[in-house]
């Protein structure tokens, strides 16, 4: 086992870490031309705010923020019952390479880059030990719009142990754009996370969860080794590492709904 202290300017916090199976490690990190027929069951939890509500918050808003004290209740519910976080190489590596996994592995995941991701969420996924993917939308990163993260909090969370994904340069439907726009999307993206963060950003959620053939072709084209939708379901197919399955976490689930959830579609 091996234990990480992360210390940032913003918080000093010790998690205990388990390394990828050595298999999952060991993987290419690209999609071979021909892919393997294997599936895995995985429960991808997609989430998009963490944060608390008053009057004023809108109702799609409203529906789409989990109070930070539930979010805490439903993380320690997933480790007393025995889920083990994993990251994005992992499932990459279980679908491409047949690389081990928990026997009741689970992904978190965040969409568009809200800053209380950082502020609320890391803190608690950091004591649980849990790993988690923010995928943000670049070009609202140290935007006007002082909700979603700035570069160096992007930075910071990435600093204790989140991944980072693309979820596109603006957050369109990428369905109905021209093929160019569509690759300015999914690259410049990408472009922009390397320079910030130091490396590639292979991991992907289609905005809206709104993906076809078209867009499944442009996103490996432009290097990408997974995507997430937001089609319902656990069962993940290396045939189709651009369209994983994922469950919907909104503000009514609470605990007992995510053990509802989970429950209905475990094999």
């Amino acid at each position: 086992m091996l234990r990480i202290v992360v210390i940032c300017a913003f918080a000093a916090l010790a998690v205990t870490v388990t390394p990828a199976a050595h298999s999952s490690a060991s993987c290419p990190l690209r999609l071979p031309e021909t892919l393997p027929g294997r599936t895995v069951t995985v429960p991808i939890l997609m989430y998009h705010r963490i944060d608390v509500v008053d009057a004023s918050t809108p109702a799609i808003t409203r529906r789409l923020t989990v109070d930070p004290g539930d979010f805490a209740v439903q993380m320690r519910w997933l480790v007393g019952h025995g889920y083990e976080s994993i990251t994005q190489r992992q499932l990459f590596g279980a679908l491409m390479c047949g690389g081990e996994l928990p026997r009741k592995p689970v992904m978190i995941t965040f969409d568009d880059g809200y800053r209380d991701v950082f502020f609320e969420a890391s803190t608690t996924l950091l004591r649980l030990g849990l790993h988690a993917t923010a995928y943000v939308i670049t070009e609202r990163v140290s935007g006007p719009d002082s909700s979603f993260l700035t570069w160096t909090l992007l930075r910071a969370l990435e600093a204790r142990g989140i991944e980072i994904g693309s979820h596109t340069v603006s957050h369109v439907d990428l369905t109905a754009v021209s093929d160019d726009a569509l690759h300015r999307e999914l690259v410049e993206s990408q472009e922009a996370l390397a320079r910030s963060l130091g490396h590639a950003v292979p991991w992907l959620a289609y905005p809206s969860g709104r993906y076809d053939s078209r867009v499944e072709s442009a996103a490996r084209r432009a290097g990408y080794l997974l995507a997430t939708t937001t089609d319902e379901g656990t069962t993940q197919s290396a045939e189709r590492p651009l369209a994983l399955e994922r469950l919907r976490v909104l503000d009514s689930t609470g605990v007992r709904g995510l053990a509802r959830l989970l429950a209905a579609h475990d094999r």
